[in-house]
């Protein structure tokens, strides 16, 4: 076949530079990290956890933990990247190889998330394009910048050569010119920028892993809470706070529902509520936001009544998988006896953040329910926690291939 149509090897050998295709777009993309354009790219892997790879994220997690509580996002990351993390869980896709060139779309609701994804397909071998929002946020800028000082270095020129992050309009010629280079195609977005994205082919062996909507909850059983102590409970409650509010509710990993188990007896769920509205009064912006949202709400529909309590918009849905928008501090509610009654209900939740309760507990309940689907079960704190697996996805598996032998 060779002798008849002319074909060129996926990949350079080592050493060998790499010649840019034709097809690959150059007008219209601003290049961010590192600003040198295409020059000097490479989409040639790496191993798996590669040595050199390994040696860069504990840089970076020392870099980012130096950060401060000026930065606590890059600090989370930090601690993620943290090599005793690493080495704890990396040796179970030792016999795994990368993809190779892979492709990163990603919103701007989530500043950590476009470093992140690249961070994952690095440790899995492949090299990265990641397509950043046009909106620069603070906290990514400051990430990237401390990204683009440790590239700069001389000893981490193998992994520079192997990333590109860039920022380009709604130009589905860039995308589909990108994409036709790809290996796997990540995209993290709402469901109509993933039905749009996989409008547009990879090639025929290329993969997709999407992210698309997706709701989480808060799961408060009253006798569990009620049998806390005082500092227990108000631990509890601060980091339920922070989960819902931290990315004002549009991280898909945010509850944006309380489902309320048992009664609760008013002066509990007074105090809970109002730990919860706290974050969403320290700006005047979030009171014209709840208001908006919640008023499209009941004007769409899918929700009965609404009630405000200080800085929050309690909303009565219609039914379970009621889609509204969020935002300023705006909760649905749902209220049932216990965990099988709500697991019954065919919930579909990312996210379920136990509040009072033992996940492990849900998690037991959860196997007799296989129509519930839901991705992770957390305790306060660390509904927004980086993970190895997202939507039910192991995304070092998903990220690289595996050989059979024998």
């Amino acid at each position: 076949m060779q002798r008849h149509i002319p074909m060129t090897a996926s990949w350079p050998q080592q050493g060998i530079e790499f010649v840019l295709p034709a097809s690959w777009p150059q007008q219209g993309i601003e290049f961010v990290l590192p600003a040198s354009g295409w020059q000097g790219f490479t989409p040639a892997p790496l191993p798996v956890a590669d040595d050199s790879v390994m040696a860069f994220c504990a840089a970076l997690s020392q870099r980012l933990l130096a950060q401060g509580s000026a930065w606590p996002d890059l600090v989370a990351l930090g601690f993620w990247l943290r090599p005793a993390a690493l080495r704890a869980h990396l040796p179970a896709y030792a016999s795994r190889s990368p993809l190779g060139l892979t492709l990163h779309l990603v919103p701007s609701n989530v500043p950590t998330l476009g470093v992140f994804s690249w961070l994952m397909a690095l440790l899995a071998g492949n090299s990265a394009i990641v397509r950043l929002s046009r909106r620069q946020d603070p906290v990514q800028q400051q990430l990237l910048a401390v990204c683009a000082d440790l590239l700069a270095k001389p000893e981490w020129q193998a992994i520079a050569a192997r990333v590109r992050f860039i920022r380009y309009g709604h130009d589905e010629a860039i995308t589909a010119a990108l994409s036709a280079q790809c290996d796997l195609r990540v995209v993290w977005g709402g469901d109509a920028t993933v039905t749009a994205i996989r409008a547009i082919a990879l090639p025929p062996r290329g993969r997709e892993l999407v992210f698309p909507d997706r709701r989480s909850l808060a799961l408060l059983d009253a006798s569990a809470w009620l049998a806390l102590d005082d500092a227990r409970r108000q631990r509890q409650q601060a980091a339920l706070a922070q989960d819902i509010s931290q990315f004002n509710q549009q991280a898909c990993a945010s509850p944006t529902t309380l489902v309320w188990l048992g009664d609760w007896p008013a002066p509990a769920r007074e105090a809970l509520l109002a730990a919860l509205a706290a974050p969403f009064a320290q700006d005047p912006a979030n009171g014209m936001e709840r208001l908006v949202n919640s008023q499209l709400a009941l004007a769409s529909g899918e929700v009965l009544a609404q009630t405000a309590v200080g800085s929050l918009s309690l909303l009565q849905p219609g039914g379970v998988q009621t889609q509204i928008a969020t935002g300023g501090g705006v909760l649905l509610e749902r209220h049932y006896a216990d965990v099988p009654s709500w697991l019954a209900a065919g919930d579909q939740v990312q996210t379920c953040v136990c509040v009072g309760i033992a996940p492990a507990a849900v998690a037991a309940w959860l196997r007799q329910y296989p129509d519930t689907r839901i991705d992770r079960l957390v305790v306060p704190g660390q509904a927004l926690a980086f993970d190895w697996f997202w939507d039910g996805q192991d995304l070092l598996a998903q990220m690289s291939r595996q050989t059979r032998v024998g």
